[in-house]
Parts: C-alpha cells; sequence; structure tokens
C-alpha cells in the first residue's frame, strides 16, 4: 500500500510537471501561428482556469466563502493575485512570446534561488551550503544560457532575457506571498478567487471576444489544453500528489517542467538548442535537487513568516 501510494504521488508530480511544461511549448505554437498576445492568452488561461476550478470546488464541497468574511485576509488575496499569480503567468508568456518555451521555462526555474536572494537581502539570512552553491551554478547556468560564454553578445533578445528573469523572480513572489492565507484556507479556494480576479483584471484591459482567434480545431485544442491540462488539471493534479508524497521530492519532480517543454519545443517546433543551451539548462535544473538536500528557501522563507505573524 505504501508502495502504491507513494508511485501514484510520484506519477501525478511529474503529470503535473509534464502538463506545465507542454502548455508553455503549445503556446509558443500559438504566438507563431496567430496574432494573439500575452495578454489576452494569460487572461483567458486565468479566466477559463478560474472558472473550472470553482466548477470543482462547488462539486467538491471546498470552502470558498469564508474568506470573504475577513477584509484583512480579502487584501492579502488581492495582494497574491496582484504580485504574485497575474505576474507569473504574465510574466512566463511574455518569455516564450519573446524567445521559445524551452528557454522561458528554465528561466523560470530560478525562482527558489531568488528567494534565497531575498532571504539575504531583506532578513540577512546568509544561505546554507546547498543555497550557495544553487545560486553559483545557477548565474552560471544562466550565463551560458543567454550567451554561449561570451559575454560581449546574447544569443536571445534583451526582451527574452528580462521577461525570464522577471519570470523567475514573479515565481518567487507566488510562492512566497500566499503563505499565510494557505495556512487558513484550502490552496483551491485561494487559488479560484486568485484566478478568477486576475483572468477579469487582465480581460478588462483586451477581453478575450475583441481579438481575432482564428477558430480552427487545431486553434482551439491547443488552447483548450493551456486551460484544461497546462493550468486547471496541472494545478488539481500537483495538490493530489502532495496527499502522498513530501513536497520534496515534488519539487524534484518538476524538473520534468523543463524538461518536457524543451523537448517539444526541439523536436515539433524546430528551436534549435545546443549543447551549450543543454548544459546551462542542466545547471539551473541542477539547483532543485542540490537545494532539495537541506532546508529549501521556501521554508526558511515561511518559518521567518510564521516568526513575524
Amino acid at each position: 500500500m505504501h508502495v502504491s501510494r507513494q508511485f501514484k504521488g510520484i506519477l501525478l508530480a511529474s503529470i503535473s510537471a509534464a502538463f506545465w511544461g507542454i502548455s508553455g511549448a503549445i503556446a509558443q505554437a500559438l504566438f507563431d501561428t496567430t496574432t494573439i498576445n500575452s495578454v489576452w492568452l494569460t487572461g483567458v488561461r486565468m479566466l477559463g482556469a478560474g472558472i473550472g476550478l470553482l466548477l470543482f470546488s462547488l462539486l467538491t464541497h471546498v470552502d470558498l466563502w469564508s474568506l470573504w468574511r475577513h477584509p484583512g485576509d480579502c487584501l492579502q488575496l488581492a495582494g497574491y493575485t496582484l504580485l504574485g499569480l497575474m505576474p507569473v503567468q504574465f510574466t512566463y508568456f511574455l518569455a516564450v512570446e519573446a524567445s521559445n518555451a524551452a528557454t522561458a521555462t528554465v528561466l523560470q526555474f530560478m525562482g527558489p534561488v531568488f528567494i534565497a536572494l531575498w532571504l539575504v537581502v531583506a532578513h540577512r539570512q546568509f544561505p546554507t551550503r546547498a543555497e550557495g552553491l544553487a545560486i553559483v551554478l545557477a548565474l552560471i547556468g544562466s550565463f551560458l544560457l543567454v550567451t554561449h560564454g561570451d559575454p560581449t553578445s546574447l544569443v536571445i533578445s534583451v526582451g527574452a532575457l528580462v521577461w525570464g528573469l522577471l519570470s523567475g523572480v514573479s515565481s518567487a513572489t507566488n510562492t512566497l506571498m500566499p503563505t499565510k492565507l494557505l495556512e487558513k484556507y484550502s490552496p483551491v479556494a485561494v487559488n479560484t478567487w486568485s484566478m478568477l480576479l486576475g483572468g477579469i483584471i487582465f480581460n478588462l484591459f483586451q477581453p478575450f471576444w475583441q481579438v481575432d482567434f482564428p477558430l480552427t480545431v487545431g486553434n482551439v485544442t491547443r488552447l483548450s489544453f493551456v486551460i484544461l491540462f497546462g493550468t486547471l488539471l496541472a494545478f488539481l493534479f500537483f495538490l493530489q500528489s502532495l496527499q502522498y508524497i513530501r513536497p520534496t521530492v515534488v519539487s524534484l519532480l518538476d524538473a520534468f517542467e523543463p524538461l518536457s517543454a524543451t523537448l517539444i519545443a526541439v523536436l515539433m517546433l524546430g528551436v534549435s538548442f545546443g549543447w551549450l543551451d543543454i548544459l546551462g539548462s542542466a545547471l539551473i535544473i541542477s539547483t532543485v535537487f542540490i537545494l532539495a538536500i537541506g532546508q529549501a528557501p521556501r521554508d526558511r522563507m515561511t518559518k521567518k513568516f510564521r516568526e513575524q505573524s
């Protein structure tokens, strides 16, 4: 029974990470073949996933309403949406649009490194040996990925580099900001409202019905995958996996996200990925394994928040 539960958790976490990675590659295909942009796709993705989570919550009797009885928690939810969930979705698609899914996903994977750096700058908590090694490897990996070892030139655009790094930063804020909310409410409830709120805000800037999106079978299938598999099911599978395996194991399996994005981008979208790109990506991805050896920076940050509350 124990082996069966562990296998189920590993399978769910792996599928979840793969869905996230594949959805990035599919988003690249949509950017390359249609006139849609990151604002539109982020809004449609968040609104569609938010509606899906709302239906799931109602069917499974998740408590959605307790949060709204506490004004302070509502403000925290708004802050998480505006500074966490919306930026991590938006900057990732901007990085994909400016470069490719493989590069964008690898750069976003630097989120735990930015958490460790934040602990140093804001709280004077110097990194452990594992975290220090992870930071060094991430910097070297990023250098190889964006310059191919030549500091005088970039192999990706400046926009791709900026959005990719901001995607990593927003990945860190997306991890840290809902900490207190998740101690009081279901992750499904928090993310249901955050997805819906973020989707509505993006659609205020660019309503989904005002973009010329050809409703071909291929386009509808791609968009449906991004919303249903790459967001809704990926999130639900991720939460389910935590019931069977430890969070450190789940974080290791997150490596399937950049791996799946890279494989799809190279094999199906014609993205060129040389040995220096592979080496740089491997160094960045290895930081997750290194951080799992000791106390991950997100765990130290959670402890810090609890001490301050």
